[in-house]
């Protein structure tokens, strides 16, 4: 049981320090959240650890709710760590005593409260409008979605896009700076910066990339090591960087277990798994007309942000393009998209195809520098048998420096810079929502 004293302490500080800062860039998601606050349905935030939740939650009682009107819980405070289901009560009596009765919650890192779902589930059956944060993806597979199906609406968070960084520097893009030599110059170096360092907001902030490598050993020990009570920390560590190492790469569950000496495939697995609920790495499957192959076929590893590459990753020598395919990834995760990798029979490989319902709509390869002879016919012609396959006239290869058109056998491609490809969609987005 915690202390009635030390509740009053933690709720009077944390609801000060919640207070959204001048210098905090608004999120982009922040629009989509007003439909969200008018239902009565739970929200549920999922993301990285550090991705930004707690600053996107000070945004979203900001603009929506003032601080005055509601009540905060950070439930990643060390001084919260007994707290218990059986503490809910007095912490909601100390939250009436405090601030007077509100009805509207937010609960920060709730996956650290054993047994949330029930408490949560009281709270919306009692009429409270919630809003959750957790850092753990499968905080939506376990007993909360049973007690509450239909009921909540979730969303997901991630670092800073490009365009978020850049209205943290100042600048406002719109689609003229997109051809203005002196603008695309800025633009282009501020890119080359993100590429690297990645968009996690301290290292944004204190320009310090070292940053992640605290991180990164924070989520081994306290996201996967002492939730999923793992032993081996020292194996599963390993196996973290040599996930990070081999970004954009195939990698297989067998190769691991030979290279660790571990003794099944099987923990291999669940080590992945682990890894994977931290939001750190994502699997991308090989794309089938089959379910059942879709899931056994090997599988390409991608990161979360390109900074963990630069500043965990085994390698100092991390080629350029795999940097570059990571973003891409990392972009059509954060727009929603269904994404597989292509391969034929004869190896042919097409980076990213883009499914909507039962039809692939996109194909997207990425090629920093297309304009070697060899590179170039392999490259289109990758893209021109996957358009074949699909039944598609345009694909998109992603370059460094190249933007034009071609036609290849009838087909139109395009070749765009990545940085461009971010921001014309951004713009695009944009719009959509005035």
């Amino acid at each position: 049981m915690v202390r009635e004293t030390l509740l009053k302490q933690v709720l009077i500080e944390q609801k000060g320090l919640i207070k959204p800062s001048p210098e905090y860039v608004e999120r982009e998601l922040l629009p989509l959240v007003l439909p969200l606050s008018r239902l009565k349905h739970i929200v549920v935030i999922t993301g990285h650890r550090r991705a930004g939740k707690s600053v996107f939650l000070s945004q979203i009682i900001q603009k929506f709710y003032e601080m005055e009107n509601v009540y905060y819980l950070n439930l990643d405070d060390e001084r919260l760590a007994s707290l218990s289901l059986e503490d809910m009560n007095k912490v909601m009596e100390v939250f009436m005593s405090l601030f007077g009765k509100k009805k509207v919650i937010f609960m920060d890192e709730v996956q650290n409260l054993e047994g949330w779902e029930k408490f949560v589930s009281r709270l919306y059956n009692e009429g409270y409008k919630i809003f959750l944060t957790g850092s753990n993806a499968k905080l939506l597979s376990s007993e909360f979605a049973t007690l509450l199906t239909g009921r909540y609406m979730e969303m997901e968070i991630y670092p800073f896009s490009f365009k978020e960084i850049l209205r943290y520097k100042g600048i406002e893009v719109n689609e003229e700076m997109l051809y203005r030599t002196d603008s695309r110059a800025e633009i282009r170096k501020l890119f080359d910066e993100y590429l690297r360092s990645g968009g996690f907001p301290e290292v944004v902030y204190y320009e310090e990339i070292s940053i992640l490598r605290t991180l990164f050993s924070d989520v081994i020990t306290k996201d996967v090591v002492a939730r999923y009570k793992v032993r081996d920390l020292r194996t599963i560590k390993e196996i973290a960087h040599f996930l990070i190492s081999n970004a954009a790469k195939e990698f297989s569950y067998n190769r691991i277990k030979n290279i660790y000496g571990l003794g099944s495939v099987h923990t291999v697995k669940n080590y992945v798994e682990y890894l994977k609920s931290t939001y750190m790495f994502f699997e991308l499957s090989r794309f089938s007309h089959s379910l059942k192959e879709i899931h056994s076929r090997i599988k390409k590893v991608y990161i979360v942000d390109n900074g963990f590459i630069e500043s965990v990753g085994f390698s100092s020598t991390m080629d350029t393009g795999r940097l570059y395919e990571n973003l891409v990834f990392d972009e059509l995760k954060q727009r929603g998209k269904e994404i597989y990798y292509y391969k034929d029979k004869t190896g042919k490989e097409v980076d990213f195809v883009i499914r909507e319902g039962k039809k692939v709509k996109e194909c997207i390869q990425v090629c920093l520098s297309p304009e070697e002879e060899t590179t170039f016919q392999r490259e289109t012609e990758n893209l021109s048998k996957a358009m074949d396959e699909f039944k598609l006239n345009k694909g998109v290869i992603i370059t460094e420096n190249r933007e034009d058109k071609i036609e290849v056998s009838g087909k139109r491609i395009e070749f765009i810079p990545l940085w461009k490809w971010i921001l014309e969609y951004s713009l695009r987005n944009e719009l959509k929502k005035v």
